[in-house]
């Protein structure tokens, strides 16, 4: 078996290439593939929350993962009201009106280093759980970053300013991978707490962020390409557990 840190920088390349998805991939291929990502997002997000993070969280640090879980969902909660910027999902016009690209690209990066901080964290108990959260965590970057990248490009910024932005912007999750790895060694209870935290933010995202979208669309045809990309994202998650049980 291949060593967790190998692991660890595996899903933080693939999530950050997975992250610049909006600059590197043409504008008319993103746009009809839209419907499919963000349901796809939301399946594999609420999968892996119930079947990978929070259950392996409950087994390291007991009931109280619950509490931690509920306090992470309920301080983001908190926090999007409190400056009234959503997460990465709304559209476009509304993230427009909303989001100056210092601000976009500050929230950003937290982000990334609380995904980066998950990943590490779930590798470090095992490859599973870390496969699960990582597809999670991929999963639902695309989307967002998408939908970032196309904020810059309204507010003036070329092409290649903006996917410079972005990369940058993704190298942040290798600083909460690296801080897991620092304070494991000697906080012995941090991984559980950390995939408790991961469990709350990621079932908030999923459920205010992603599962409205998929009941949304102009169309039959395009809500059922959303549901479609749902099922699919949390089969893959469930094909992961299931190997993880195997």
């Amino acid at each position: 078996m291949a060593h967790p840190w190998l692991l660890i920088v595996v899903a933080l390349v693939a999530d950050g290439l997975a992250g610049l998805a909006g600059g590197l991939l043409s504008d008319r291929w993103l746009q009809r593939r839209q419907p499919v990502t963000v349901g796809f997002a939301a399946g594999a997000l609420l999968a892996a929350v119930f079947l990978d993070i929070l259950p392996e969280s409950i087994a390291q640090r007991g009931p109280v993962a619950l509490a931690w879980a509920f306090a992470a969902l309920v301080v983001l909660a908190f926090v999007e009201w409190l400056v009234g910027f959503p997460h990465g999902h709304a559209p476009l016009e509304e993230r427009r009106s909303r989001a100056l690209p210092a601000s976009l690209l500050a929230s950003d990066a937290l982000h990334n280093v609380g995904d980066g901080a998950a990943v590490a964290a779930a590798f470090l108990v095992s490859p599973e759980v870390g496969l699960g959260t990582a597809v999670a965590v991929i999963a639902h970057e695309v989307p967002q970053e998408v939908g970032d990248f196309a904020v810059l490009r309204a507010w003036g910024l070329g092409r290649g300013k903006a996917l410079a932005a972005l990369a940058a912007v993704q190298l942040t999750a290798a600083l909460g991978a690296l801080g897991v790895g620092l304070a494991a060694g000697h906080v012995h209870e941090l991984t559980g707490i950390v995939l408790s935290i991961a469990a709350g933010t990621f079932l908030y995202i999923g459920a205010t962020d992603l599962l409205p979208e998929v009941h949304r669309g102009r169309s039959t045809g395009e809500r059922s390409q959303r549901m479609i990309g749902f099922l699919c994202g949390a089969a893959l998650v469930v094909a992961t557990t299931v190997v993880d049980l195997g």
